[in-house]
Order: structure tokens, then sequence, then C-alpha cells
């Protein structure tokens, strides 16, 4: 396994948001967590890779221990962690980002490929892209920086169709080298569409893990109360 967590509970000063929760992700799978608002997803990212308090469990990426609050040895263990802002540097330009990012990997695939306005826009600030722009500055430097684990929180906020659809094609490939991928959506049918694995997190916890197969979208449905 690429993740390991076990007995993950994390929150804001003291107070538990997410409790209890394991969670693992192989080498080469793609993992997508769907949950309705309010659910904890988020906050568990921030747990398992030291954004947000994490109260108590343990986390292991590559058989390295990572540490409550440590965003640092997170992203020296190969996780890449985009959170729900975007993470990028405002200030910077979109070059400037994406040569922050990289570590010395070379991902399955070139983000520029991926993502051609950022070339168009390499020296323009971060901060004056529109959303869906640096939403692809986001991805794109996650792809350059996990070599072992990329997460994403709400992977198609922002994302135009095709490039919903460029994306995951990227990471699919990214996947097929080996790194692990997860990712949090809103939408039950892209993530069935794209991933290997899907989870649901209902008030902190996660409540469904399932292989994706026929009859999921509809249990997922259920579970997220959508018609």
């Amino acid at each position: 396994m690429v993740l390991h967590a076990r007995g993950i509970a994390g929150g804001y000063d003291g107070v538990r948001i997410v409790d209890g929760v394991d969670l693992e992700v192989g080498a080469g799978e793609i993992v997508g967590l769907l949950g309705r608002n309010g659910m904890g997803k988020s906050t568990l990212l921030g747990a398992l890779f030291g954004t947000v308090e994490r109260l108590s469990g343990a986390v292991e990426v590559g058989g390295r221990s990572l540490t409550a609050r440590s965003p640092d040895r997170s992203a020296a263990a190969g996780v890449a962690f985009l959170p729900e802002d975007r993470g990028v540097f405002p200030s910077l330009t979109v070059a400037e980002n994406l040569r922050l990012a990289r570590r010395g990997y070379r991902p399955a695939v070139d983000p520029l490929e991926v993502y051609p306005t950022l070339r168009e826009r390499a020296v323009q600030p971060a901060g004056t892209l529109s959303g869906g722009q640096q939403q692809q500055l986001g991805i794109a430097r996650a792809i350059l920086a996990g070599s072992a684990l990329v997460c994403i929180d709400e992977l198609t906020h922002g994302l135009q169709p095709s490039m919903v659809t460029s994306t995951f094609a990227a990471l699919r490939a990214v996947a097929d080298s080996g790194v692990g991928v997860l990712f949090v959506d809103q939408n039950p049918d892209l993530v069935t569409a794209s991933c290997d694995r899907v989870l649901v997190m209902e008030a902190g916890r996660i409540v469904l893990d399932r292989k994706v197969e026929d009859g999921v979208v509809e249990e997922l449905r259920r579970l997220l109360v959508l018609s």
C-alpha cells in the first residue's frame, strides 16, 4: 500500500470532525472520496497530510510514518496534496509555481501537455488566472510533485468539461506508472467512471468502501441523497 491510515481522528481546537477513519490507497490505484458538504472530507485529508490537527491515529506513506502537523514530512515522502483553495502562490508566475513543484521526479505525463493554457500563460502571475486556470495549475503542481501519492481536494472544481476529461486521463496515466491517487469530488458519475474504488463519508466516518462495479452508482446516489 502507498497510503496506510488507521484510526484517524481530526478536527479543530480539539473538536473531532473526523473520527475512527481507516483508509488505504494502493500503488497504481485511483480512489474517489465522496460525501455531502460538511461530512468531513477536507478535514480528513488535512489530518492525513499535516494541515489540520490530527487528534489520534497513524499514517504511513510507502512505509514512512507521517507525524501530525508535518506537511514537510508528507512532501518528503512523495505526497502531493492539493487543498480546496488550490494551493498556488498567487504572486509568483505560472512558470515559477511549476518550478517550485519539481522535486527531481519525472511524472508519466507532462502537465503542460494536459493544460496547454499554462504554457501560454507562463509569465503571468498565478493570482491573476481565472479560477479554472488556477485549478489546472494546482493539479499540474500535484502531478509534478507526487512521486508516491497525488491527493486532490475538489478535483473538478472550476474545470471545463473538456479539461475534466483530460485531467482524468492524466491521472490514469500517473496511476499506471505506480503512483497512488486519492481525490475528493461531488459527482458520483464522474467518480465511478474514473476510479478503481470509491469511498463515502458521512458524519466524519467512512460508511462505504467499494470497488467500482455494477450497481455502485445507485448505492452512491442513495447514500448521497441524490435523485
